[in-house]
């Protein structure tokens, strides 16, 4: 395991020390897309637009390029001010960007970004998910999954992750501070296994911590299974979009019991058009810290700036605006419904602070 900056945060700016950290959430997408840009932005002919029949006219991404000007300066001009309003008004010093390749934007943008807002970005290697067939984008099978992971073997995805976060992304001096995966169903696909496996082995040469995707119940156990069984600690990993697996009460002992072994979960998506839809998460997170593990529960929103509309824009998945929602709408939501000042601290603090930093 590297100790280079063991005990300290590696964000896209450099190490910083997690006392610095305020405020962080821990699901986050400044730029996810995983169409080709329109060529519109390079000062080319107008691409094809989306429509309902064809919602993804452009062709697929398969790797990173550098990002044209306009749409730079669209996120400098609306994404920065968002991010240093959550900063200024509400202590959100940083935020862990989990879009991974090919679909982040160039390594660069991240760095102008964080400088010019003043928010610490912490940005994700690894893989997604192997997404259903027929969702989404994914029409064929060659879709649904980058190409590389498909043709790749375990060591090389392995060695991919490792030299993002010891050498930096595209030869830059933007370095990766967390590894990202996902999986699709309860059941692990082989594609995703083979990204898990990688992960655990990036995981024990580097010390960054491991954000999940997890939507189905279950999914939950085959993820921290195989991670346990390659040997990662689970109090590096954090469970992501469990926020329905926390409001079942008849599923939430198999949190409770996850937690118990170490690992980490994170309520995301967090809509509060209807407040009283959250009353059961609250419990939840009472019942989560009267267990004794409330050390283990972090926030995220899924939030930010997309192409699954077929356009790229603020995403439209979740209310407006990115970040600020978090603050100006969730949080007051939530403590109506009984979130404690207490829970607060530790969820949007004291835990980042735990598991963001290098060990």
């Amino acid at each position: 395991m590297s100790k280079l900056h063991a005990g300290k945060v590696i964000t896209v700016c450099g190490p910083m020390d997690p006392a610095r950290l305020g405020r962080v959430l821990m699901h986050e997408h400044l730029h996810s897309d995983m169409c080709e840009e329109d060529p519109a932005n390079f000062g080319l002919p107008s691409a094809p637009r989306p429509t309902p029949e064809n919602p993804y006219p452009l062709p697929f991404r398969t790797e990173e390029k550098p990002m044209s000007p306009k749409r730079l300066q669209y996120l400098l001009d609306d994404a920065v001010p968002l991010l240093q309003q959550a900063k200024t008004e509400h202590g959100m010093n940083a935020y862990c960007d989990v879009t991974m390749p090919p679909w982040r934007a160039w390594p660069d943008v991240y760095a102008k970004i964080s400088r010019a807002s003043g928010v610490q970005i912490i940005l994700a290697t690894g893989f997604y998910r192997e997404i259903e067939l027929g969702k989404y984008w994914a029409k064929t099978p060659d879709l649904q999954i980058w190409p590389f992971v498909r043709k790749a073997s375990v060591e090389e995805l392995a060695d991919f992750c490792i030299r993002e976060i010891l050498e930096g992304i595209h030869g830059t001096e933007v370095h990766a501070g967390c590894l990202k995966l996902g999986t699709s169903l309860p059941s692990m696909t082989e594609l995703e296994k083979k990204t898990f496996r990688a992960a655990a082995r990036a995981w024990k040469q580097t010390g960054v911590h491991i954000t999940t995707h997890c939507t189905w119940l279950g999914s939950e156990t085959s993820q921290l299974t195989i991670l346990d069984n390659e040997g990662v600690d689970l109090r590096r990993v954090v469970i992501g979009h469990v926020a329905g697996h926390l409001m079942n009460p008849g599923y939430r002992n198999t949190i409770l019991s996850w937690m118990g072994r170490g690992a980490n979960f994170m309520p995301t998506n967090l809509n509060v058009t209807r407040p009283e839809h959250w009353r059961p998460l609250i419990e939840a997170i009472h019942q989560v810290f009267e267990a004794g593990h409330g050390d283990k529960l972090l926030f995220g929103m899924d939030h930010g700036y997309c192409t699954e509309t077929g356009v790229f824009e603020r995403v439209q998945f979740m209310p407006q605006p990115p970040w600020m929602y978090m603050f100006q709408n969730v949080l007051p939501a939530f403590r109506a419904l009984g979130l404690t000042a207490v829970e607060e601290q530790t969820i949007l603090c004291d835990n980042p602070r735990r598991i963001l930093p290098v060990q």
